[in-house]
């Protein structure tokens, strides 16, 4: 009788600790993916940005460096010289071989990432994150020559410097954004029906 008694009070007991670490876990389950989810929506966005920014400027701007002149309207090629005259790139005024290089790996390989990126994360694709760490492995290779050369040189300003730096930053956030796993939704058992499943083998 006394046995009988005690089962029957420990059992709400241990099914009130059983609640109460449930539910602990489950708020600590719940801060991690607020955090993961706010590291992801500032990764999204800086990608976003970065890619809105190619997708723009290369077609436009960049692609100047290796297509004639006359195939580009007469702003877009003021703007292409007020631009290497306000921040004195040499690079763009003097066109060496291997910037010209870079100019056609991002026309042929960077552009059309960065334009799927835009529809990948605006849509929210999965396999965005495949693009955005093609586009960020691509921009971090052609900003690391980049940056030897006009870090090395002795000819850039510190104008042209801080210009170019910001690319290497957003390279880095796209590569990072690939490499993050996808956020997974999981289910915990509910403490009622453990409590019901415990309560029928008894």
């Amino acid at each position: 009788m006394f046995s009988i008694f005690s089962s029957s009070f420990s059992l709400p007991v241990t099914h009130s600790k059983n609640q109460k670490a449930k539910i602990k876990i489950k708020e600590a389950h719940l801060s991690s993916e607020t955090k993961m989810g706010a590291i992801s929506l500032l990764l999204d966005t800086i990608v976003l940005l970065f890619s809105l920014v190619v997708s723009i400027a290369t077609p436009l701007l960049d692609s100047q460096t290796c297509l004639p002149s006359h195939l580009f309207p007469a702003p877009l090629v003021d703007l292409k010289k007020w631009y290497a005259d306000l921040y004195g790139d040499y690079l763009v005024t003097e066109k060496p071989h291997f910037f010209v290089g870079l100019i056609w790996v991002e026309i042929f390989f960077l552009w059309p990432l960065c334009v799927a990126n835009l529809y990948g994360i605006v849509k929210g694709r999965g396999w965005s994150k495949t693009t955005s760490l093609m586009a960020g492995v691509c921009a971090a290779t052609s900003m690391a020559a980049i940056m030897a050369e006009v870090l090395g040189s002795g000819r850039a300003s510190e104008k042209l410097i801080q210009m170019y730096s910001p690319f290497g930053a957003f390279a880095v956030c796209a590569i990072i954004r690939g490499l993050l796993p996808r956020a997974r939704k999981t289910t915990l058992p509910s403490a009622s029906h453990g409590y019901a499943a415990r309560k029928k083998r008894a």
